[in-house]
């Protein structure tokens, strides 16, 4: 089993797709307890549902 301690994050860039619905890039380091830190970034797709905001969709990348 792998275990993650903690991801800190930067958020790169938002767009609005609707008032409800949002788009993030954000650079991740994944910091774990058996292996080196792992960077990544991240694309999330959020949308607002009664108020309450989700993940609809995510994409991870290794880059560089």
């Amino acid at each position: 089993m792998i275990t993650t301690r903690y991801a800190p994050y930067e958020v790169l860039a938002t767009r609005s797709f609707a008032e409800d619905v949002l788009l993030g890039y954000l650079d991740v380091d994944f910091s774990f307890t058996d292996r080196p830190t792992l960077q990544v970034t991240l694309s999330v797709v959020l949308r607002r549902i009664a108020g309450e905001w989700y993940i609809c969709h995510y994409q991870v990348s290794k880059l560089g």
